[in-house]
């Protein structure tokens, strides 16, 4: 069995096991090769059709071996229904200073970090949220999907 095969194997199985129901909202996008170039932007319009709730935000990555750095620098662009805009800078620790990976897997790792939290959305349509990668490498190897993750917490009174 080859290495990409193993990859691709592993990638598909956490896809799995990454969404559950519980999840309002849950979408990854793959990279090719796990090669993430600069001008790649990653896409999620997430439909609301509750706005009475609290949502906890979360990012998901991916990364293998090949990953080089112990961190990612992302940017994230959130849109509303209104056409209201903000953008992000977040940084993510993906490794101990050992260089051990955090999250869960083996020669794929699995690591979701909270965006924001306790989030009330103000009105219910189609937000959008748009992910690239703020690091130097062109293209930055060993990611190999990135995702978006919002579970419901319950109705607000």
């Amino acid at each position: 069995m080859n290495k990409h095969f193993k990859t691709a194997s592993l990638g598909i199985l956490a896809l799995f096991v990454s969404c559950t129901q519980k999840e309002t909202f849950c979408a990854y996008h793959s990279f090719p090769q796990s090669e993430w170039a600069p001008a790649d932007t990653v896409r999620f319009e997430v439909p609301i059709s509750d706005h009475s709730t609290l949502n906890d935000i979360y990012i998901e990555v991916r990364n293998n071996n090949d990953y080089p750095f112990r961190n990612l620098w992302l940017f994230v662009d959130y849109g509303n229904p209104d056409g209201q805009t903000r953008s992000d800078t977040i940084h993510v620790e993906l490794a101990d200073i050992y260089g051990k990976w955090y999250g869960k897997g083996i020669s794929l790792y699995h690591y979701s970090f909270p965006y924001e939290l306790n989030v009330q959305y103000p009105d219910t349509g189609k937000y959008v949220y748009s992910i690239r990668q703020g690091m130097r490498e062109n293209p930055l190897k060993g990611i190999s999907d990135v995702g978006l993750k919002i579970s419901r917490k319950g109705a607000i009174e």
